[in-house]
Order: structure tokens, then C-alpha cells, then sequence
């Protein structure tokens, strides 16, 4: 198992002090072989706008058939 030594406890710190200054990531963490890892957040999307546009192409598809 890895451990972190004062050095890496205060990287981490301050890599986390500049990322607070940033909304889409996540706080950073040490993995086991010792990599730094910062991971982007996932921001979901709101679906209804898009299904709306698709269900007006959809009737107007329709109509140009007929």
C-alpha cells in the first residue's frame, strides 16, 4: 500500500485550493501507485429540448411525404 508523505499531503492541498477556483473537477486523490488523479465532473444534460426538436422535424417530415 502506498503512503503519502508531508510533501505530497501539502500538493494535494494546494492542488485542491486552485481547483475549488473551478467547478467542473473533482477533488484530487493519490492512487495506489502513486499518480495524482483530478477527474472531470460529469454534467448531465437536460434531454427535453433535444426530444422536442426531434418530435417538430419528425412531423414535418411527415407532412412533405404526403
Amino acid at each position: 500500500m502506498y503512503k503519502r508523505t508531508k510533501i505530497e499531503n501539502k500538493l494535494i492541498d494546494k492542488i485542491d485550493e486552485i481547483l475549488n477556483d473551478f467547478e467542473d473537477f473533482e477533488q484530487p486523490f493519490i492512487n495506489n501507485s502513486g499518480d495524482i488523479i483530478i477527474r472531470k465532473k460529469l454534467i448531465k444534460r437536460k434531454t427535453n429540448d433535444s426530444s422536442i426538436f426531434k418530435e417538430m422535424i419528425k412531423n414535418d417530415v411527415k407532412k412533405n411525404r404526403v
